[in-house]
């Protein structure tokens, strides 16, 4: 089985290469679904994005929080292998502006490239 098709199953995969190059997978979170991007803005959260139109923060220990970063699911066309929530990046001033970019394909199958800001009582 492939790390792909793992990652479809809804498993995020922690991975460990020891010095032997022996490689281990740990499964760190599961409870989601076609995994496109994990990011990390350098604290203890890592954001998991789906290509359905959802970003699911997990912690560090992989407790999956049950309300979404950011859930653009009806902007979102995803119906094809190549189409869907693509992409994350985050401000290099993040901590202090909240602002982070999006890559999606919309509803009509245009890529779409969009700046959110994060709303300063939900951090």
């Amino acid at each position: 089985m492939t790390f792909k098709k793992l990652l479809n199953l809804g498993m995020v995969l922690a991975v460990s290469i020891t010095a032997n190059a022996q490689m281990t997978l740990t499964q760190f979170v599961s409870g989601v679904s076609r995994v496109t991007d994990i990011r990390n803005v350098g604290d203890n959260r890592v954001f998991i994005v789906e290509q359905v139109g959802r970003i699911r923060i997990a912690s560090l220990q992989g407790v999956l929080n049950t309300t979404p970063f950011l859930n653009i699911v009806s902007k979102v066309g995803s119906t094809g292998n190549e189409q869907g929530l693509l992409g994350l990046a985050f401000s290099p001033n993040y901590a202090n502006d909240g602002r982070f970019y999006v890559d999606y394909t919309n509803l009509q199958g245009n890529t779409v490239i969009a700046r959110y800001t994060v709303s300063p009582n939900n951090p």
